[in-house]
């Protein structure tokens, strides 16, 4: 079942019946529901609804695991403060209601290192699972749902900040060819468009960009000097008490542990689409690398015709679409590693050779804050931090 959400901002739901393959690999009737969202000239919304969908219920599982090892008292269910309105800055357009309250809690919990992958102002699954995460990231018994949205939306940083783009922004525009031999061939892998840049600047879905800014017509060249509304979503330099990584398996979810054992970040991620490739057990942080380069092997990809006729390793320019994103973390099982990816939009998911997969800000931010021999916990369910 799809929820089409409408440019009117009701939703309709759709039953699709067709063979859906979560684990990232093609479908041939993919087809059918672009089709309808053209026709209802809409979004999807992969959980409109309060309720919790299946797929949330193993990281709600999850949790009630931990509160039976640490403790027996339910969510504290103190009555949270209504949360300040926010300001609006000059320039912001008029969204719905839902849209807005979405995206700022979903900037909120970004600013506050708990990842939803690309912002856009609808409540998925990424979103109540950061929720969740920030829920019982401190707290002996988590808190209700109610009062950590109040936390959230309570801060006083805006929502949205109007940015002037620059001729920097411009000159992050380039190409990232998907043939390996002719990647190879450039100096970096670049985003394709400058809207493909400002997207990933502010860790936001292009269409909502674009959604933010209604009367910009040139995306391009013509954008330079202008101020466009964005997402005020964390910066580049902040950094977390990381001394230990879990990495959740059967919920998708990368978290961040200081040394009191508290929750200090969670990003989602994706896993390799092959279970039988997921490892299990304590691994260690061997080496980190900014802005990597990536050496294609052929041998790594059996099933491509492609790749036997190059038939030799080739280096591949650093850059925001290479193959491994903006940070490559080595870890102590040879050939595994957590990295960005040059797709934020399908992060979350069983879709890799093996590695494990953030957005590129969330592996930035992660990689500022690793160091060799830190410890990465696999198939771990979140733990309840017991003071």
């Amino acid at each position: 079942m799809y929820f089409v959400r409408l440019r009117g901002g009701n939703a309709l739901a759709v039953a699709v019946f067709l063979p859906v393959m979560h684990a990232g690999v093609n479908n041939r009737n993919s087809w059918i529901l672009p089709v309808l969202l053209f026709a209802a000239g809409g979004a999807v919304a992969q959980e409109p609804s309060d309720d919790l969908p299946d797929v949330l219920q193993p990281s709600v599982a999850r949790y009630e695991e931990g509160f039976r090892a640490a403790t027996s008292a339910p969510p504290k269910t103190v009555a949270a403060p209504a949360p300040a309105a926010k300001p609006v800055v000059a320039g912001e357009p008029l969204l719905k209601k839902v849209v807005r309250e979405t995206a700022a809690l979903q900037i909120a919990l970004d600013r506050h290192g708990f990842g939803i992958g690309l912002i856009d102002g609808l409540s998925g699954v990424k979103t109540r699972q950061a929720l969740l995460d920030f829920r019982y990231a401190t707290h002996t018994s988590g808190i209700a749902e109610t009062e950590a949205k109040a936390q959230l939306l309570g801060d006083p940083a805006p929502t949205f900040v109007l940015y002037e783009v620059t001729t920097n922004d411009l000159a992050q525009v380039g190409d990232a060819p998907k043939d390996w031999e002719a990647a190879a061939e450039l100096p970096a892998m670049a985003c394709h468009t400058l809207i493909d840049w400002l997207s990933e600047k502010f860790h936001v879905g292009p269409g909502f960009l674009r959604q933010l800014n209604p009367g910009v017509t040139d995306w391009e060249g013509g954008l330079v000097g202008r101020r466009i509304c964005v997402p005020n979503v964390r910066p580049e330099e902040m950094k977390f008490d990381v001394k230990q990584i879990t990495i959740d398996t059967q919920c998708f979810r990368l978290r961040g542990y200081d040394a009191k054992g508290r929750m200090v970040c969670s990003f989602p991620c994706s896993i390799a689409r092959d279970r039988a490739k997921v490892p299990a057990g304590e691994l260690k942080v061997s080496n980190v690398a900014p802005r990597p380069n990536y050496t294609f092997d052929p041998a790594n990809f059996p099933e491509s015709a492609r790749a036997r006729q190059i038939g030799r390793k080739l280096i591949l320019p650093p850059g925001p679409r290479n193959p491994v994103g903006v940070y490559w973390v080595s870890l102590s099982l040879p050939g595994y590693g957590i990295h960005g990816t040059p797709h934020p939009e399908t992060i979350g998911n069983m879709e890799s050779h093996g590695c494990f997969r953030l957005c590129n800000w969330d592996a930035h931010t992660l990689g500022q804050v690793m160091f060799l021999g830190l410890p990465v916990v696999l198939d771990a369910p979140p733990r309840i931090f017991a003071k």
